[in-house]
């Protein structure tokens, strides 16, 4: 009987941490990924790669009216933006220290997204852990599609920095946010199978531009467990692909007599 009770306060709690993990609201989160893209995205070129971790108050992730600029300020915003410019890294750079950001590199290479979550046990995200409280919300943001091709499925794999996160924080509010879907993403026909994996540690959304504004939703839906057409790429013609592949073949073709 005393294993029976045991049992259920296991379960009642794991619906608990559930419904605080569901809390976030959209349109919340819409403001907060806006403030990222206007303040804090690297402008060295167009549609830089970068990811950002930051703490939060809870009701900047469940709450409309919230103003992010109370916790992260437009002058640290700007600052963590020429940081990364800069090609360096972010770690707990801003005066509250609520804010790990990084760009991918190439020697060593290494994703954004891997960089933040390891080592386990003195990552940056482990630093950042280390000064939050239950009561906070921590929103981890990929301009793009959270590298699924290399971070799942090679040595750069995320899955086990994203268990430590959510077994460090298994009661309070987590999020997982990307924008666009990187474009070797596109191609991918199995991508809703790693999106879940994600999904299966720390709750997925994704914002995107919609009639200029941006949206934000959640990638998985509640009664069938399946990711949204709105997280995945969007299904392409026979010619789209023939089309690629003709421009593939061109370029090649143009590098070798231009090179020659």
């Amino acid at each position: 009987m005393a294993s029976l009770k045991g049992l259920v306060v296991l379960c009642l709690l794991h619906l608990c941490v559930q419904s605080i993990q569901a809390d976030v609201n959209p349109a919340a989160l819409a403001k907060m990924i806006q403030y990222f893209d206007d303040n804090v995205q690297p402008k060295t070129k167009p549609d830089v790669q970068y990811a950002i971790a930051i703490t939060v108050p809870q009701a900047q992730c469940t709450q409309e009216g919230s103003d992010i600029q109370t916790v992260f300020s437009r002058e640290d915003a700007q600052n963590v933006r020429n940081i990364l410019n800069n090609g360096e890294k972010c770690v707990l750079c801003t005066p509250s220290q609520n804010v790990i950001a990084a760009r991918p590199t190439q020697k060593p290479r290494e994703h954004a997204e891997h960089f933040l979550l390891y080592p386990i046990g003195n990552s940056p995200m482990d630093k950042l852990l280390a000064l939050a409280d239950q009561n906070s919300c921590i929103v981890f943001y990929s301009y793009n599609s959270p590298c699924v091709t290399r971070c799942i499925q090679s040595d750069d794999n995320i899955l086990n920095g994203l268990e430590n996160w959510k077994n460090i924080r298994k009661e309070a509010m987590n999020v997982f946010v990307f924008e666009k879907i990187w474009q070797k993403d596109e191609w991918r026909k199995d991508m809703e199978k790693d999106l879940l994996k994600i999904h299966a540690q720390v709750p997925l959304y994704r914002c995107d531009i919609n009639n200029n504004v941006m949206e934000c939703q959640n990638c998985v839906e509640k009664n069938t467990g399946k990711v949204i057409p709105f997280c995945l790429p969007k299904k392409k013609s026979l010619l789209f692909y023939f089309q690629k592949t003709l421009l593939s073949m061109i370029k090649r073709v143009w590098r070798v007599n231009y090179l020659s």
